[in-house]
């Protein structure tokens, strides 16, 4: 009689064990709001609007955030001035295409709301053409600047994986060129 007991007390035991991990399991806490994947759309001006998209990953450790992102502006503007009004000739810069890549770090100031300084490459390449009017003779060229990217910006979230966000960002390119940003975004974390 004792082991009939014995057996029948050890599904009892098994089962409010499992009862008693139950809770623990369903209490782990739910992934930080800033860690994860994420896509995002940004439109921009520096004397002229382009627009882009962006990829990133982001990693979020108690109120720090650390990421990696790459993003790809273009704009389809012209910018033309006459070089010598005698002849007529011209100098035309026709649509840039910015890449950059680097990282950020940012500080959780509130639920859903990160502010974010960042550091990277940039890599900027405009079309230029020369018309040389009454003097005659005609050229184009695909110019290239390389240099390095910093900026500062708010990301707030405004659904449970859709956030706005926006930046400044200062451009210092090889040869002495700069540019300076505004830029906002919408984008979606996964």
């Amino acid at each position: 009689m004792a082991l009939r007991i014995f057996t029948s007390s050890i599904p009892a035991a098994a089962a409010a064990a499992a009862v008693s991990l139950q809770p623990a399991h369903a209490q782990t806490a739910p992934p930080a709001p800033f860690t994860g994947p994420r896509v995002e759309a940004v439109v921009g001006t520096d004397a002229r609007v382009f627009f882009g998209g962006g990829l990133g990953y982001d990693l979020q450790r108690g109120k720090a955030v650390f990421g990696l992102e790459a993003e790809a502006d273009f704009s389809s503007r012209a910018r033309c001035q006459t070089l010598d009004v005698t002849i007529g000739d011209r100098l035309c810069e026709r649509g840039r295409r910015d890449l950059s890549f680097g990282g950020r770090a940012g500080l959780v100031l509130a639920p859903g709301t990160l502010l974010y300084a960042k550091l990277g490459y940039t890599s900027l390449r405009p079309r230029v053409t020369y018309d040389g009017g009454s003097a005659g003779g005609r050229f184009r060229w695909v110019d290239r600047s390389e240099g390095v990217r910093v900026g500062a910006g708010l990301e707030q979230r405004v659904g449970r994986h859709v956030y706005v966000k926006g930046e400044y960002r200062y451009s210092d390119y090889e040869g002495g060129g700069w540019k300076h940003d505004g830029v906002v975004g919408i984008g979606v974390r996964f």
